[in-house]
């Protein structure tokens, strides 16, 4: 092999680790994905493991979920009334919710989760863990 035959290998090889190692950078990016918000939560088909909060009602108001899953509470009211979700047993509370404002919960254990709101005691729900 002559000097010549050398130099063209080494580049072309040098080029295609350039090559490689370039789409190789495309490949192993992680793209995160922001989670909805309040208001696209609360806009268009009810989405799954989604409990809406509208005006003085939970929607739905049983919700049955896979052990493990997290439920979240969005308050979609179209007035500006702050709500709770409360555990009837106080295992969690919210805190209040402005409009568009969520909180999350992850349910552990299967069972029947009886939750309410703390300024309004006649909204009512229930999560169910299976």
């Amino acid at each position: 092999m002559n000097l010549r035959a050398i130099y063209s290998f080494a580049c072309a090889a040098f080029a295609a680790l350039v090559t490689v190692a370039g789409l190789g950078g495309c490949f192993s990016e992680h793209v995160t994905v922001a989670p909805p918000t309040g208001e696209e939560l609360c806009a268009g088909a009810q989405p799954a493991n989604v409990v809406r909060i509208i005006d003085f009602g939970f929607v739905p108001s049983n919700v049955t979920v896979a052990r493990g899953a997290t439920v979240t509470f969005v308050n979609c009211s179209a007035q500006s009334i702050q709500h709770t979700s409360t555990s009837d047993a106080g295992v969690w509370n919210s805190g209040l919710l402005a409009r568009f404002a969520t909180f999350e919960r992850t349910f552990d254990a299967a069972g029947s989760f009886p939750y309410h709101c703390n300024p309004h005691p006649f909204m009512k729900g229930t999560v169910v863990v299976q």
